[in-house]
Formats: structure tokens, sequence, C-alpha cells
């Protein structure tokens, strides 16, 4: 391999000799991502682990963050930043709960649900937590100039508009 192939141009060239009838060029894009993908999840559950933390709850945190003062929603709007069902929801929430990073009470304008809001010591741990996430993103991209960054995000972009039917 030279400096400018990586194990995809290697292995895509061995696929190719049995399978020359294929085009590979789409592996091209789905093996480096999914790779990508795969090495960022691999450093940030190091990141997460030490914190005895996971990724959904990093996730309910920061739907929680986001939200802006008073840092607090219903399970409806944090399930849906993180993809959950509501069963999934109710174990992450009390999973948290337990941790001291979130309370629950119930909803005044509705006496059957409940406002979900961050503790002190959840926005503390999640502004430790998102300052060191950063700072691997970073590190990942380290070599990769500013325009580089905004060429790969904007095909990136394209390719999930054009296949994400949940942005339809």
């Amino acid at each position: 391999m030279t400096i400018e192939e990586d194990r995809l141009d290697r292995l895509s060239r061995e696929w190719s000799e049995q399978r020359s009838d294929m085009d590979l060029s789409p592996w091209q894009v789905w093996g480096r991502v999914t790779r990508i993908n795969d090495i960022f999840l691999s450093r940030l559950s190091q990141l997460l682990n030490q914190h005895s933390f996971n990724f959904k709850e990093l996730q309910t945190l920061g739907a929680l963050v986001v939200s802006g003062p008073p840092y607090e929603a219903n399970p409806n709007k944090i399930s849906r930043h993180n993809l959950l069902t509501s069963g999934g929801m109710t174990n992450v929430l009390t999973r948290m709960e337990k941790k001291g990073l979130v309370s629950r009470r119930k909803d005044p304008k509705d006496g059957r649900a409940v406002i979900v809001t961050v503790t002190q010591k959840g926005l503390e741990t999640f502004n430790s937590i998102i300052v060191k996430e950063n700072s691997i993103e970073h590190a990942l991209l380290n070599g990769i100039s500013g325009d580089e960054r905004k060429a790969v995000a904007s095909v990136l972009r394209k390719i999930l508009n054009n296949i994400d039917e949940d942005e339809q």
C-alpha cells in the first residue's frame, strides 16, 4: 500500500479480481464511512466508559441541554432525539435518575405526563464529556484542512439528504 492507499483500496483490488462484473465504487464510500464510524464510536465509548456513561445517556443529556435553560423536556421529545421507544426511554431515564443526572416531575399541564430536568450534576457531567468528545472529533480529523472538512461534510450531507427517509 502507498501512503495514499488504505485497506479499502487493497480489498477492492482483491474483490475486483474475483468479481470484475461488479462496480465497487459504492463500497469504496460505505466501507470508509463504516470504518470511520467504528473508530469514532470506539474512541467515544472509551471516554464514556471512564464516566460510567453510555451513548444513549449522553444523547439524552444532549437533548435536554440543547433545549436551553431550564434544560427540561418531556420524554417523547427526548426519545425523538435519541430514536428510542418509550420503554427504552423510560429505562434510560430511570438509570440516569438513579445516578443523579436527571430528575422527573409531573407535568403541571398534563397529570399523566412527566417533565425531565437535567440536575446540576448532570449538566456538569455533560459539559465535561462533550468538551472531551469534541476533542476526539478534532483529533480524528487532524490533517484535514477546514476546506476539506467542508467539502466532505457537503458530500455527506448530499448523500444523507438523498437517502434519509426521516428527513423527507
